[in-house]
């Protein structure tokens, strides 16, 4: 990222997107709930890595940095939809994951973000940062201004709750 914030090269920048798109859109993903939509913050977060890149300080990850942007332009879209959806009369409905996923799989995908949802929003945070978007703990931490150990013990019960609310909506059949 050093190299690219100097020279603004594209070749560069090419391999800042390779190396990042797959886990960032997985995490916009996990946050957002929806594919477009998170298709739609990833490409956004990496416009604005284009325009702050001189900005950017070599001292800092630059994942973490990345991150932290993918995840205030999840945050605002979230808002965004919130305000909509009180505004309108229609309730609006994210749409299935991607079509080629079989149907069972797509349920268990819908069990788990519902379940994902349903955790209070920085607990949720800290899972996909740690779980989809690869943090280490100490990135965690220091983001959410809490100890290493703090960090983790956040980590371990939101996906002991995940995995209790999955267990549960196993045997009630539906979350």
């Amino acid at each position: 990222m050093t190299a690219f914030a100097r020279s603004g090269d594209n070749l560069l920048f090419e391999q800042i997107v390779a190396r990042h798109m797959d886990r960032a859109l997985h995490a916009a993903q996990m946050l957002l709930g929806n594919r477009a939509a998170a298709e739609d913050a990833v490409q956004e977060c990496f416009l604005r890595v284009i325009r702050a890149r001189t900005s950017y300080q070599k001292d800092q990850s630059f994942s973490s940095w990345f991150f932290t942007i993918l995840r205030n332009l999840c945050r605002d879209e979230r808002a965004r939809r919130a305000t909509a959806s009180r505004h309108s009369s229609s309730a609006e409905r994210d749409p299935a994951p991607d079509a080629a996923v079989h149907a069972e799989a797509r349920e268990e995908y819908l069990d788990a973000q519902r379940a994902l949802q349903e955790l209070p929003a920085e607990d949720r945070e800290i899972l996909i940062l740690r779980i989809h978007a690869g943090w280490c703990f100490e990135e965690i931490a220091a983001k959410f201004d809490l100890s290493t150990d703090a960090a983790k013990k956040r980590a371990y019960r939101a996906l002991a709750q995940v995995r209790q609310r999955l267990k549960t909506a196993e045997t009630k059949g539906k979350i």
